[in-house]
């Protein structure tokens, strides 16, 4: 195991992480949470203005109380520039206060929209893109990120601000007070310019890695204490430590990187600091002995005072630009990851002529559906290459602006294409002549490569044994790196006559690359050209083996997901054409994995409910009593008030699966879905549910996933569907299905009384 101190491999910081979004649209988006109170943010500002003008001009008020009061020795001066001064900071104070206590108010409500809004937006989304998403990942951006912004909103943006007026009036009172000394302190800025420019060019990325490794902690940390009960049982408590360790030290180290550019920096900054102290300090002491008069102007021993504070004036603005940059990147960093999600346009969006659901019989129709899980993957190579494309035509422009005609022609195209690529998966996208030619290009020189590699003698010759295959063939760098290519442009519609233009070799590997895509897009289907008919008011059972599909069809008509082809209707109406809350309504779910929130017993049955009357009250009773579920709840220390600790561990699985059952009858449903809801429970505790089901599915839709045969008996229609055939082979009651000879579902039956035989 790695100890905490050590460093990591060294190539795993060799690559500067990417920030998606252009620096102005973070800035436009984050000031956007800020216009609604401009007002405000101004009259705060003034104070924070009114401040930094009084500071900026305290030294030429020093100046002239040194030379007339001081050296001039008038003790009256003294007197009331030492109360002019004295005053004027305490004014100075309170006006900081005021301005900084209002305007930090505003950033914390930026912050508390921010984190509002990234909310609301998860709550959109539909179950793939947590699928994607690691929920470590979801809760770092809610977390960490949004507190990154914050830091930058409550105060760094009035820092920013203030330091570019102080350094404007620096400047300006410094040749009021000397034109000469200030004159020669000028040398510095360009100087001080270019320190500044080469910092933020060397850090600028390397906060967003840090934000990517603290959500890698994050993970690693909900990960494990999530499954703490797994890693104990398996006595893997040494693994889960070394890969938290290997998690944190990435951070470490990507830390470590940052903090050590800010030690080469801030020294070289105070080093220069300090030598032109020194320079301006010679200067004006040999111009005050020889009473050199410059424009008008001498040095004296005041101005020479005041000028030494404005030399740390004028220094302080970049030193404080440069102090608070990885704050600014670090909130760049983290509000590209915050936008990213709120940019994302859902997978389920609600329809914009929506149909209200009312007095519905819950009638449910599968016609021609096809469903499978799929994946963000494909994309991945196109979206880095996109990416790198945009920034070399970038750069390009810069270096070349006389003949930038073609290639901003290029940054804009991989730009758009760059925006297309964001909201998930895509079989096919649009074709583009630019990326193409591009793509097309990299691939045939990779070919021709790998070829002339492949009948080189070296290659022919090379070892396939240890060590793997050699240079040239299947998992070779050059075979990776075509493969790459091929799966970019086979994911492009591209015309045929275009196609046809493209070298041989090129075409057979792009065709082969297109099988491959279309194998592993057909063998992802867990359900394919689905027809089914389901009369309101019907209890249908679904049984079959493991991952035939049985909980993907409940999740379908829920909604969780979308079809891929073909429609879902309910009474007629399409549920895409449904709002979800709407649909959710009207639909009880009991759960495999029923997850019960922390809190009383009451909040989690009535979770489900807007507005609790009497009546609901009554209900819940009711419902408890003839579920078995009163006796336990009045034998708690609070009865229904008992706190559940987090995910109900402080009762067990199968008080948890009868309150979750609890939980969706009493949301009064007109289509109730059980999902091996009595999978948890002893054989009494089943019989008591089993009574409550033939009573609560009168007037309702039931549909009933069950493993348990015995259970299902009394179904309208049971259905035994197939991984292999992606549908259904058998339908039919108990008595049809038990006619069939050699019937799978007869089978099924069969070898669950030889198992209650043998125990």
């Amino acid at each position: 195991m790695h100890h905490a101190g050590q460093r990591g491999p060294p190539h795993l910081f060799g690559e500067k992480a990417k920030i998606e979004h252009s620096r102005g649209i973070l800035w436009r988006w984050i000031f956007s949470y800020l216009l609604p109170q401009k007002r405000k943010f101004a009259f705060y500002f003034l104070f924070i203005i009114f401040g930094t003008i009084v500071f900026s001009a305290n030294p030429l008020l020093i100046a002239f109380l040194i030379n007339q009061g001081i050296i001039g020795r008038d003790p009256i001066i003294i007197l009331y520039m030492s109360i002019l001064y004295s005053s004027l900071m305490i004014c100075v104070i309170f006006a900081n206060y005021f301005g900084t206590f209002g305007i930090n108010k505003l950033g914390q409500d930026i912050t508390y929209g921010i984190r509002n809004d990234l909310f609301d937006k998860l709550q959109t989304m539909s179950m793939a893109y947590f699928d994607r998403k690691r929920s470590g990942e979801i809760i770092s951006i809610l977390t960490n990120d949004v507190d990154q912004v914050n830091l930058l909103v409550s105060g760094q943006i009035t820092q920013i601000i203030t330091s570019v007026i102080a350094l404007g009036l620096s400047i300006s009172f410094m040749f009021i007070a000397n034109v000469l000394l200030a004159a020669f302190s000028m040398i510095a800025f360009p100087l001080f310019l270019g320190f500044f420019k080469l910092f933020k060019k060397k850090v600028s990325g390397d906060f967003k890695e840090t934000r990517k490794t603290i959500s890698k902690v994050t993970t690693s940390i909900q990960e494990n204490v999530a499954g703490a009960k797994v890693i104990q049982a398996y006595n893997q408590a040494d693994k889960a430590s070394q890969e938290f360790t290997k998690a944190n030290e990435e951070n470490y180290q990507a830390n470590f990187k940052v903090r050590k550019t800010f030690s080469t920096f801030f020294p070289l900054m105070q080093l220069t600091t300090q030598i032109l102290t020194a320079s301006i300090l010679t200067l004006g002491g040999f111009a005050y002995i020889n009473g050199i008069n410059f424009f008008g102007t001498i040095v004296s021993i005041g101005i020479l005072s005041a000028f030494i504070t404005y030399l740390s004036q004028f220094f302080q603005p970049f030193m404080t630009l440069m102090q608070i940059q990885n704050i600014i990147e670090s909130a760049m960093a983290a509000s590209d990851r915050i936008y990213g999600i709120l940019e994302e346009t859902t997978d389920l969006p609600d329809p914009a002529n929506l149909i209200l659901l009312k007095d519905i019989k819950g009638n449910i129709r599968f016609q021609d559906v096809s469903f499978g899980y799929r994946l963000d993957n494909l994309n991945t190579e196109l979206k880095n290459f996109i990416y790198d494309e945009k920034n070399n035509a970038k750069k390009k422009i810069h270096l070349n602006k006389s003949t930038n005609k073609a290639r901003w022609s290029k940054f804009q195209t991989v730009s758009a294409m760059n925006g297309s690529l964001k909201n998930g998966f895509q079989s096919k996208i649009d074709y583009n002549p630019q990326l193409v030619e591009s793509i097309i290009n990299k691939l045939e020189k990779s070919l021709v490569r790998r070829e002339s590699l492949q009948k080189s003698p070296a290659s022919n010759r090379a070892p396939s044994g240890e060590g793997g295959a050699s240079m040239g063939q299947m998992g070779s760098p050059d075979e990776m790196k075509s493969r790459q290519l091929a799966r970019m442009i086979a994911q492009l519609s591209i015309p045929k006559e275009e196609f046809n233009s493209f070298p041989k070799m090129v075409q057979d590997c792009i065709e082969e690359e297109r099988v491959m895509i279309e194998h592993e897009n057909s063998i992802g289907f867990i359900l394919k050209n689905l027809d089914l008919s389901i009369e309101g008011g019907n209890t249908i059972a679904i049984v079959g083996e493991t991952g035939a599909g049985k909980t993907t069809m409940i999740k379908l008509i829920a909604r969780f997901y979308d079809v891929n082809k073909g429609k879902i209707a309910i009474d007629g109406n399409d549920i895409r054409d449904i709002t979800k809350n709407d649909l959710r309504k009207n639909i009880g779910l009991v759960p495999q994995d029923s997850f019960l929130f922390k809190g009383t017993i009451r909040e989690n049955l009535l979770y489900g409910l807007d507005a609790i009357d009497d009546e609901i009250e009554r209900k819940m009773l009711d419902i408890s009593k003839f579920l078995g579920l009163y006796n336990f709840i009045m034998s708690q220390p609070e009865g229904f008030e008992t706190i559940l600790h987090e995910n109900a561990s402080n009762i067990s699985i199968g008080q948890r699966q009868l309150i979750a059952f609890a939980r969706a009858l009493i949301t009064d449903p007109k289509i109730l879905i059980l999902d091996e809801a009595t999978s948890s429970v002893d054989p009494y505790t089943e019989t008591l549910i089993q009574d409550a089901l033939n009573k609560a599915r009168k007037g309702r839709t039931t549909i009933i996933i069950a493993h348990r045969l015995s259970t299902i008996r009394n179904a309208d229609l049971i259905l035994v569907v197939d991984k292999e055939a992606k549908g259904f082979i058998e339908k039919g009651t108990h008595d049809e299905l038990l006619a069939i000879p050699n019937g799978v579902y007869k089978h099924l039956l069969d070898m669950q009384n030889m198992d209650i035989e043998s125990n």
